[in-house]
């Protein structure tokens, strides 16, 4: 073999060595690709599928619902095509099942003036509800749902958020009553009253409106009760005094012959 025969073998062997190289870190890189793809992919399902069943369910409406699930549908779907298992398939198929049951009809708690147990509670909520808007800011931002839409569901997160706030006004309305009185959180009550009949355009605050009047009838009855009671006091203190003043007035007496 000439050298130059030799010398040709030589840069042959490492053309294909390269080329093999070559391919080898092509399917590398799109391997890593893929799985970054399925990592932000079911990152976000994991964002979405987090907000549909934490929030509180009087919270989600259909319009909310119908977006979380046709965008976690969506995701599976991509998923699906770039690692087609038997669990993403059945995922896909859970999301279809999901989407087809009907809105339940939840009730305002019998009893409560609040939707939340408590502050912690409400807190919890708030928090969840500036986690979705941010969500959804972001896909109108990059353009996954069109405006009009994003729009419609943000003012739903809003007032969702509002009532929210104004269930922590009612418990701090509680604390007033039980540190200073009925008189005193009669006000802060009747405040956030209007408030809940300003959001309750459908009606669908009836139920909490209700047990807020029964409530605010019941402290009004006390309040009444109380001024009776000290208007009867005063005029009882009134009455001893003049009782009190006619008997130590001068009299006249008459002189005898």
């Amino acid at each position: 073999m000439t050298p130059t025969q030799t010398g040709l073998m030589i840069v042959a062997v490492i053309m294909v060595m390269a080329m093999i190289a070559f391919t080898i870190q092509s399917i590398e890189n799109q391997r890593r690709e893929r799985r970054m793809k399925l990592l932000l992919l079911k990152d976000q399902v994991r964002r979405a599928d987090h907000l549909l069943h934490s929030l509180p369910e009087h919270y989600i409406t259909q319009e909310i619902r119908d977006l979380l699930v046709q965008y976690l549908h969506r995701r599976w779907k991509l998923i699906l095509e770039l690692e087609n298992t038997t669990d993403n398939q059945q995922k896909v198929s859970d999301m279809d099942a999901f989407a087809a049951l009907p809105l339940p009809v939840v009730e305002h708690p019998e009893g409560s003036m609040t939707l939340h147990t408590d502050r912690n509670h409400a807190e919890r909520t708030a928090a969840l509800l500036r986690e979705l808007f941010q969500f959804l800011s972001e896909l109108q931002a990059g353009k996954v749902i069109s405006d009009m839409r994003a729009s419609e569901v943000i003012y739903q997160v809003k007032e969702a958020y509002t009532r929210t706030r104004l269930d922590v006004e009612l418990m701090d309305a509680l604390e007033v009553e039980s540190a200073r009185g009925p008189s005193v959180a009669l006000p802060r009550y009747r405040t956030v009253c209007a408030k809940l009949q300003g959001l309750n355009q459908t009606q669908q605050l009836d139920r909490q409106l209700y047990e807020l009047g029964v409530h605010m009838d019941g402290l009004q009855v006390q309040v009444d009760e109380a001024r009776e009671q000290r208007e009867a006091e005063e005029r009882k203190r009134r009455e001893e005094e003049a009782a009190k003043e006619d008997k130590f007035a001068p009299r006249s007496f008459t002189n005898y012959r």
